[in-house]
């Protein structure tokens, strides 16, 4: 498994290099690369998080700003996941485990705010379109 591991991190950059994609922290990827998950480096930090999206906040964001943070936040839900079993795997505790509860708890309040404004609209035909798109995320 290590090896697997080892000859990943050596892969991973020559691959993403020949696809044209830079391999730097700051630099966003696209596609299953940002859902890679490289084991730490010994002197790394432990990850620093803020806090969950409160529905508060949540209210004064645009429909589409909802759904690119929805998104946004499933992406780091499934990473988070992929980290956790590779901790589990190496039998080490994850660093951090509140961010699958602060990231579960933001979606929760995404739907719970759609589900608000769903009560706005008069419209039954938009009301029902709306109710399954909500039901289906």
């Amino acid at each position: 498994m290590l090896s697997l591991v080892r000859s990943m991190q050596q892969s991973l950059p020559t691959l993403l290099h020949r696809s044209g994609a830079a391999f730097t922290t700051s630099t966003s990827l696209r596609g299953l690369e940002e859902l890679v998950v490289l084991p730490p480096k010994e002197d790394a930090k432990p990850p620093v998080t803020g806090r969950a999206w409160q529905a508060a906040d949540l209210r004064k964001k645009s429909w589409d700003d909802l759904h690119k943070l929805w998104f946004v936040l499933l992406k780091e839900r499934t990473r988070l996941h992929g980290e956790k079993l590779m901790y589990r795997s190496r039998q080490d505790r994850m660093p951090d485990p509140s961010r699958s509860t602060k990231v579960r708890k933001s979606m929760a309040r995404i739907k719970a705010v759609l589900t608000e404004r769903l009560a706005e609209h008069k419209d039954p035909a938009v009301r029902l379109q709306l109710k399954a798109f909500i039901d289906g995320l």
